[in-house]
């Protein structure tokens, strides 16, 4: 779950300014006792961008060279049901059932996309039939979201946006509109400068919007004046059926004011029934568990090295944190359920000191065990971008 877009640009420049990549595991600790053969990791290497498969505790370790190469250094996107990966360069990856098939380039997003950004927004809409897109409209300045078919074919533009996310259940996009009467926007498109009373739009092509939750209800909700601007944002779970909403008070415009401000998030339906709220921060690293009943978050960024936790809310049930012991963290890079919802994958990222740049890049992965709480970091050649179901390691190289 990001933030909205400026929060978005902010926390990659924030990232680009203080977090230099390196394993996070600790390898002069004695890992707990811990095997399992549950599912796939699918894995890119840096910085050759090759992608390959290894089991959760890293052995069975294949690089998929016929597959292709990645661009860039950003963590592909999967879809929830394990079919496809995306990137930010554009760059699709499908997926079979020994890892990544092959690599295709979607077409670029409707008048926007340029050498000069890439797009900074990405999720999947209709299962994995879509890729939803926010990318800077050169022309407006504004973020702009569209509809882009993983199948091939023309693309759909949604709308102005501050955030968007792609409905699992639907061709469309859950929106947060950027303001018609307002339309400016810093050079940089960091932000469309939201005013007044905003709300959440679920937007499908050829459909009018469809509020689901307002500002006004959130403030409601969570004792806030009437008279103070929101920020909002949304990630559905799995299903669809749920959405985590993620509210920011006023309208920060820096880094800084970001990191201050007052924030919450609320789980509601797609009815906008507010059901719970969360306990999350800014800028935390959030995913939905596979049945859509739990979000697992862990810290972004830090300006200073420290042992990192995760925390598993439960809808209905308790939250627990699960501290990373002797793990000097500056962030968090990537959280990924097992399909079975049982255990997580963590990286993160530390300071190299010095290192060259290729050494500077992640490797390895962390494996967390819910049932037991134990923790065991595996070393393997590459970050965690996929974990899949269960199918043994290997495939077509």
């Amino acid at each position: 779950m990001r933030w909205p877009a400026l929060g978005s640009v902010i926390a990659a420049a924030v990232v680009a300014a203080v977090l230099l990549t390196w394993p996070s595991s600790s390898s002069s600790r004695t890992p707990a006792s811990f095997t399992d053969s549950n599912g796939l990791v699918v894995f890119e290497q840096q910085p050759s961008g090759m992608m390959g498969t290894a089991a959760p505790d890293g052995s069975r370790r294949v690089v998929l060279t016929k597959a292709g190469a990645l661009q860039g250094r950003d963590i592909p996107v999967a879809s929830s049901d394990g079919r496809y990966l995306v990137n930010e360069e554009g760059q699709l990856v499908t997926m079979g059932p020994a890892g990544p098939t092959s690599i295709t380039t979607l077409p670029g997003s409707i008048n926007i996309q340029t050498q000069f950004y890439a797009w900074s927004g990405l999720s999947f809409a209709d299962g994995s039939k879509y890729v939803d897109v926010v990318v800077c409209d050169n022309s407006s300045q504004y973020m702009s979201a569209d509809l882009i078919p993983t199948a091939g074919g023309p693309g759909r533009r949604l709308g102005n946006v501050t955030s968007a996310a792609g409905d699992p259940q639907s061709a469309g996009a859950v929106l947060a509109p950027a303001p018609a009467d307002n339309p400016r926007a810093t050079t940089l498109c960091q932000n469309s400068l939201p005013t007044g009373d905003q709300a959440l739009d679920l937007m499908q092509p050829g459909r009018p919007p469809h509020t689901v939750v307002t500002a006004a209800a959130l403030r409601r909700i969570l004792g806030i004046s009437t008279a103070t601007p929101l920020e909002l944002s949304a990630a559905p779970n799995p299903g669809g059926s749920l959405l985590a909403v993620t509210v920011i008070v006023g309208t920060p415009q820096t880094a800084a004011d970001y990191l201050a401000a007052e924030q919450a998030t609320v789980v509601v339906t797609r009815t906008g029934e507010i059901v719970a709220q969360v306990p999350l921060r800014i800028g935390d690293h959030r995913q939905w568990s596979p049945d859509g009943r739990q979000i697992a978050s862990c810290r972004d960024f830090r300006t200073d090295p420290e042992e990192p936790a995760v925390t598993i809310w439960t809808l209905g049930g308790p939250t627990r944190t699960i501290t990373l012991r002797g793990h000097q963290d500056l962030g968090c890079d990537q959280l990924l359920w097992s399909p079975d919802g049982h255990q997580l994958i963590y990286s993160g990222t530390t300071n190299p000191k010095g290192l060259t740049d290729a050494d500077r890049l992640q490797h390895g992965w962390t494996v967390i065990d819910l049932r037991s709480g134990q923790v065991h970091d595996v070393t393997a050649p590459g970050q965690p971008v996929a974990w899949l179901t269960g199918v043994p390691a290997g495939g077509p190289r």
